[in-house]
């Protein structure tokens, strides 16, 4: 996910096709695997031209699924850097009433206030963001 980390690289990303695969990798890789993918397209989504088509790859039932508190896994990562995607894309209103019609707001409380959900801060913040638009 570092080669993201300038926008000239994130754009290239974008228009080589980057999104469905990572996507891909949202729904059927590893947990790291999910985790790396998560960090990929949150670097991507810091662009607010970029966020639709994160959208419209699919992203969204993957990453309300990473953030659900129920997903046993010992690893917070993926949870975590889903819930930056989440928050990024709640900064947009159109992208935020697209997750919201997804569930995310419900995901995104039940994983603040779990026990012990390593990534209920981070989800705490997204759901800020979503509310303060």
């Amino acid at each position: 996910s570092w080669l993201a980390s300038d926008a000239p690289t994130r754009a290239l990303l974008v228009q080589a096709g980057a999104l469905p695969m990572l996507v891909a990798l949202l729904c059927t890789g590893t947990n790291e695997g999910k985790g790396n993918a998560a960090g990929a397209i949150s670097w991507l989504s810091s662009e607010a031209p970029t966020r639709a088509l994160i959208v419209e790859a699919g992203a969204l039932p993957p990453l309300i699924a990473l953030v659900s508190p129920s997903r046993a896994c010992s690893d917070a990562v993926p949870g975590q850097r889903a819930c930056y995607i989440l928050r990024y894309l709640a900064a947009d209103a159109r992208m935020r009433e697209l997750a919201e019609a997804h569930g995310a707001a419900g995901a995104l409380a039940a994983a603040a206030h779990a026990p012990g959900c390593g990534w209920a801060e981070a989800a705490r913040t997204a759901l800020r963001v979503g509310r303060d638009g």
